[in-house]
């Protein structure tokens, strides 16, 4: 009779490193890997998309978002709707006033994400962490550009196909070109 070989041989994963992703030769749109890698961190917070915290001014309104921040969305069983996002606000007048319109509130956070993500708000007062709040932003306004200078930015963003694109790129620019000092 004849001995079976005892060695294997190893079909499937090839050793060593392999890429996790096809490669190509294009670029990716930057939310791909950027969601990925605030996926774990805001995870731990209830936030399964980034989008609630960057969007969050949006949502309420520049004033509003000033004195509130999303702290954390604690979800029902099945971890992504029926959820009670933890507010913290600065302002017991604010406190106040966000009890009253919670309701509208709701919608509007349920309305950003296209389902019913969050059905109650637990507010907590407190000072919210020293971040730039737009304070230092009113006091350096770029200064206007001159007529010259708005047509050459124009000229130089209007290669760009998507508007709001373009329109992103204008404003960055104005503020770029409008912090420097205008030229002789």
């Amino acid at each position: 009779m004849a001995a079976k070989s005892t060695t294997k041989k190893t079909k499937g994963k090839p050793r060593g490193i392999t890429p996790s992703e096809k490669r190509t030769r294009w670029a990716k749109p930057l939310a791909q890997p950027i969601d990925r890698l605030t996926k774990g961190l805001l995870g731990k917070h209830g936030f399964t998309h980034a989008q609630i915290v960057t969007g969050w001014p949006d949502i309420v309104g520049a004033e509003m978002a000033r004195h509130t921040q999303p702290e954390k969305i604690v979800f029902s069983r099945d971890g992504v709707s029926g959820g009670t996002l933890h507010l913290k606000t600065d302002s017991g007048a604010l406190a106040m006033e966000l009890q009253h319109i919670e309701p509208q509130v709701i919608e509007r956070i349920n309305t950003f994400f296209g389902y019913r993500a969050v059905v109650r708000i637990k507010l907590l007062q407190g000072p919210l962490p020293h971040r730039n709040r737009g304070d230092a932003k009113d006091k350096t306004q770029p200064r206007p550009l001159s007529p010259a200078e708005a047509r050459e930015l124009s000229q130089t963003v209007a290669c760009v196909d998507d508007p709001e694109l373009q329109e992103a790129l204008e404003r960055l620019g104005q503020s770029i070109v409008g912090r420097n000092k205008p030229k002789p």
